[in-house]
Parts: structure tokens; sequence; C-alpha cells
């Protein structure tokens, strides 16, 4: 096996990060497959899976068994935030989420631009967190990493990133939960949506706030 202080190994850490900074992976998208990495970079599968072992340690990737890589976060901070937000209440993490988000879709509603409200439509029209990621830990899904990137404020999207990595863990505990079915989380995000779409502020914040208060709660 490559060992991960290689010069390879560590060029290898060093194009997959740039790959996710630069935006050809979205946040929550699926990286390619092991083989295709290991093809495109012209590197042994070993190597591949020791620089996602790395970036999943940053916090950068998530390795989810039978699915796939997802791209969790476009900055390695966000794995110490998370560590540090994991060491308090899920109360006071739903409650910093819900923050984050409302001030995510006002601002989304300033200054969203054509391109980035088409991008939004097609996440509600497609996210998988209305089909069941609550219960398989995923949520968050796509539709509320672009909002948060909608935003246009890079330091909201590492808390928020940071937020959601620690979120799921309690997810996967069954220390949080949706209160909502798929319809009704459908609908929250259509209005949201609209409301954006209409450059609203005031409505984006408001259903953004109704929504947080339901998408997630601490089970009792």
């Amino acid at each position: 096996m490559t060992a991960m202080g290689s010069e390879r190994a560590r060029e290898t850490v060093r194009r997959l990060q740039a790959d996710i900074t630069s935006g050809r992976w979205p946040v929550n998208s699926r990286i390619p497959t092991e083989a295709e990495l290991a093809a495109e970079l012209g590197v042994g599968r070993s190597t591949i899976r020791e620089a996602v072992r790395s970036l999943a340690h940053l916090g950068m990737l998530e390795p989810a068994p039978g699915r796939g890589t997802f791209v969790r976060s476009l900055s390695p901070v966000s794995g110490v935030l998370a560590d540090f937000a994991a060491a308090h209440s899920w109360s006071d993490l739903l409650a910093v989420r819900k923050a984050l988000e409302v001030q995510a879709a006002a601002l989304a509603a300033q200054q969203a631009d054509a391109a980035a409200i088409e991008r939004l439509r097609a996440a509600h029209e497609s996210d998988s967190d209305v089909d069941g990621s609550v219960e398989r830990g995923q949520a968050p899904g796509q539709f509320h990493s672009l909002l948060v990137e909608m935003s246009g404020n890079r330091l909201l999207a590492e808390l928020y990133a940071a937020l959601v990595r620690a979120l799921r863990g309690g997810i996967l505990r069954g220390a949080v939960s949706s209160d909502q079915s798929a319809g009704e989380r459908r609908g929250d995000h259509a209005a949201l949506l609209a409301a954006i779409a209409a450059g609203n502020p005031a409505a984006a914040a408001a259903v953004a706030s109704s929504h947080a208060d339901r998408d997630l709660v601490v089970t009792d």
C-alpha cells in the first residue's frame, strides 16, 4: 500500500481537495468511484482509498457504505468545527442551525441570480432529503446546502457544514429526527423557493424559520 507520506499520495490528496474546493463536486454530491478516480489520476486504488480516508478525517468527504462517497464540506476547517459542535446539546445545535438557515434564506432572496434560483429549483425537484434521507442519517440535503451557498457568505456556509456533520451523528443515533412527512417537507421547500425567486427576504426568512422548527427535532 502506498504510504500517505509519499509524494504521490500527497499529490492525490491535493488533487481531490482541489476538485472539491473548485466546485467540480458540489457539497452533498457523490464523487466518482474509487476505480474511476484511480484511472483518472493514474494511481493505484489503494492510494485513492487512503486519500479519501484522509479527506474524510478532515470532514470534507464522507464514505457511505453501499452508496458511495459524498462531499460534505469545501474546507477542512469544518471537521474541527464539527467536533467542537458535537460536544454541545442537540437542542443547541438545532437552534444555531435554524439561525444560520434563516439568515441564509434572507441573504439568498436579496442577491440570488436566475442561475442560482434554477439550481435551487432543480434540487427541489430531485433532492433526496424529501424521500426518507432523514431516517438514513443523510439530511439536510442538497436543497439546504444550495440555499446556504446562495447566501454568498463563505463563513456562514462553513459553520453550517460543520453543524450538519454533527447533526448527522445525532440522526444516525436516533437523538434527532424529522417531525415532518416527505410531503410537508417538499411543501416547505416549495414555499421557500418561491420567496427567494420573488426576492422577498422577509418571507424567505419566515418560511425558513417555520421549516427549521419542524424539519429536525430532538427526539424525546
